[in-house]
């Protein structure tokens, strides 16, 4: 179960890392922040019903100012990023993992692919319905 989720996150990598233009590195410094991207909407859903179980602006409240949450979220970001980068660049994961998804079988890349753009969708999806219950449960 590990490896699939591995394979999901590297596939997430290599789905970005395909598209079209620009060069090996400018690809691999497009592709990391976007899977971090999604790491921090699901970081921030999760952080969201944390709070709204709690009953109380916890964690995305470190003094009522919400551009502290931006800074806090940007940091955050950053890191994830850059934890990112030396995962799939300079170890060299994700890019082995590039080179070798055209040799997988064809049942095994389609359901790479459509789970990875599924996992997407729903990280999508439950970062926006956990935004809207934090607001209607905290009235804001």
């Amino acid at each position: 179960m590990f490896r699939f989720f591995k394979e999901l996150y590297l596939t997430g990598f290599t789905l970005l890392y395909k598209i079209p233009g620009g060069t090996p590195h400018s690809k691999t410094g497009t592709s990391v922040p976007v899977v971090a991207l999604f790491e921090v909407a699901f970081f921030a859903g999760v952080s969201s019903w944390i709070d709204i179980f709690i009953g109380e602006r916890f964690l995305l409240s470190s003094s009522n100012s919400l551009a502290s949450h931006k800074i806090v979220f940007l940091l955050f970001f950053i890191v994830l990023s850059l934890v990112n980068y030396h995962i799939l660049v300079t170890r060299g994961h994700g890019i082995k993992f590039e080179r070798e998804f055209n040799n997988l079988e064809k049942p095994r890349r389609i359901l790479l692919v459509m789970s990875c753009c599924g996992l997407m969708l729903a990280t999508i999806a439950f970062f926006i319905c956990s935004r809207l219950a934090y607001q209607r449960f905290f009235h804001i």
